[in-house]
């Protein structure tokens, strides 16, 4: 290429590119003083802003420091009020759990201890005092099952009847005397004067056998007790003003209700009921029987060792009259196994002494005669007593049926039927058993006697025999 067509465009670059630098340099200048000027205007109106915010921000922080003073006040109020209601919770509980003592207190004391001592006073009531007081129970009674009555009601009842126990102990420790009625030992109605002295209570009535101690009785009347005749006069002389003295029962009538206990044996025996009169029979029957077996086993008598052995040298003598006196002689029943045998010796051996065990055989039944009596009765009785034992427990539950079971009272009479015909019937069966057993046993040392007797017969029999041979 031309070196003279280049220059001119090398020129012409660099005179476009000074002329832009040039004019690029006068916009800078203009650009640079229009954007010192916004600065300018900035920066016053940021003085202006800060001069305000200067002169508002005094009041705001003044305002700033009273909300917070009113909020550490808040606070502090918060705090305190939350330290109040802890505090107030915790006397609340404390209040709550007083509360909940003091009711366990109120129903221990109302609930179980005036009912205790309500049943206590009750049962400690003699009884001539009972028509007196015992209105006030029922009363009370009444007034603590119903359901609306209040509670402060309740409690005033229950301290009334507190009040009217103390008044009677302060009435009757020093003794006191009032007048009632009251059943003698013959079931009749009596007037007259009661002495109380403590517990001890004493009657004395307008005839002379209307005097003693007093017990409680299944009616609602008191029961007189008898007692014997000096005692009977103290208590008349004392209710008359003659005598400073009363006989004390040192027992609280444990003695005389122990007394009342011991039964005669005709008692003892109806309170068993039907049932015992077959028990009798029979121990009636068998006493009889054992009696008269005992006297016809026991008087039985063993002959004499030697006799068997002259009967037998009689036999062999030819003397047979002799040997059938001598065996005559003997007791029974050995007399007829002898006489038997004297009669039979004739006769070969083995005859003879089948003639002796039969005589043995017919002995044995007159021996053993009427013992099965003894042995029924013995295995009977116990039955019997369970029959009535049975049918006691019947009755029994025939009066818990009608009297409930709360008082056993009205269920003795049952009782005392199951038990003494249990006991009746052992009494019967146990000695019953042992003379059956005794009566079998001598039975049977007279057969084996008899046995014995008839084993020697035929030795001397037969060693007689054979000498002569």
């Amino acid at each position: 290429m031309n070196k003279n067509f280049l220059y001119p465009i090398v020129l012409a670059i660099f005179l476009f590119t000074v002329g832009n630098s040039l004019v690029f340099a006068s916009s800078l200048e203009l650009i640079t003083k229009k954007h010192q000027a916004k600065v300018q205007d900035s920066i016053k109106k940021l003085n202006l802003q800060r001069s305000k915010i200067d002169l508002e921000q005094l009041p705001m922080v003044s305002e700033l420091n009273g909300l917070e003073a009113e909020a550490k006040a808040l606070f502090k109020e918060v705090e305190e009020n939350r330290a109040i209601r802890d505090s107030s919770s915790v006397a609340i509980e404390i209040l709550q759990s007083k509360v909940e003592s003091q009711e366990k207190q109120y129903d221990y004391i109302n609930k179980r201890l005036f009912s205790e001592y309500l049943d206590v006073y009750e049962s400690q009531l003699l009884p001539s005092e009972r028509e007196e007081y015992a209105n006030e129970i029922v009363k009370l009674n009444l007034l603590l099952e119903d359901p609306e009555i209040s509670e402060e009601l309740k409690v005033k009842g229950n301290i009334n009847v507190i009040f009217q126990s103390l008044d009677r102990i302060e009435r009757v420790i020093g003794g006191t005397q009032y007048s009632g009625k009251i059943i003698d030992d013959k079931g009749i109605l009596v007037d007259g004067n009661f002495t109380q002295l403590g517990p001890l209570l004493y009657f004395s009535g307008s005839k002379d056998e209307a005097v003693g101690m007093v017990i409680e009785s299944k009616s609602l009347l008191p029961k007189l007790v008898g007692v014997n005749e000096s005692t009977r006069k103290q208590i008349r002389s004392f209710s008359l003003g003659k005598s400073p003295t009363l006989p004390i029962d040192t027992s609280l009538g444990n003695a005389i209700a122990l007394e009342q206990t011991q039964d005669s044996v005709l008692e003892h025996l109806k309170k068993g009921g039907i049932w015992v009169y077959p028990i009798l029979l029979f121990a009636f029957i068998s006493s009889l029987v054992g009696i008269i077996k005992f006297i016809q086993i026991f008087s039985i008598r063993e002959p004499k060792p030697k006799v068997v052995h002259q009967i037998v040298e009689f036999i062999h003598l030819g003397k047979f009259m002799d040997a059938k006196d001598l065996a005559d002689q003997q007791p029974s029943p050995c007399r007829e196994m002898l006489l038997e045998a004297v009669e039979s010796s004739s006769e070969s051996t083995d005859l003879v002494e089948e003639i002796l065990y039969e005589s043995m055989l017919n002995t044995q039944p007159r021996l053993e005669r009427y013992l099965n009596v003894i042995a029924v009765t013995a295995a009977i009785a116990p039955l019997l007593g369970l029959l009535g034992t049975v049918t006691g427990i019947i009755k029994t539950f025939k009066l818990m049926n009608v009297f409930g079971a709360g008082d056993p009272k009205p269920l003795i009479s049952g009782i005392s039927e199951a038990l003494i015909t249990t006991e009746l019937g052992l009494i019967l069966a146990i000695p019953a058993l042992i003379l059956h057993a005794l009566l079998s046993r001598k039975v049977a040392g007279v057969l084996a006697r008899m046995e014995k007797l008839g084993v020697a017969f035929m030795n001397s029999l037969a060693r007689g025999n054979r000498k002569l041979v």
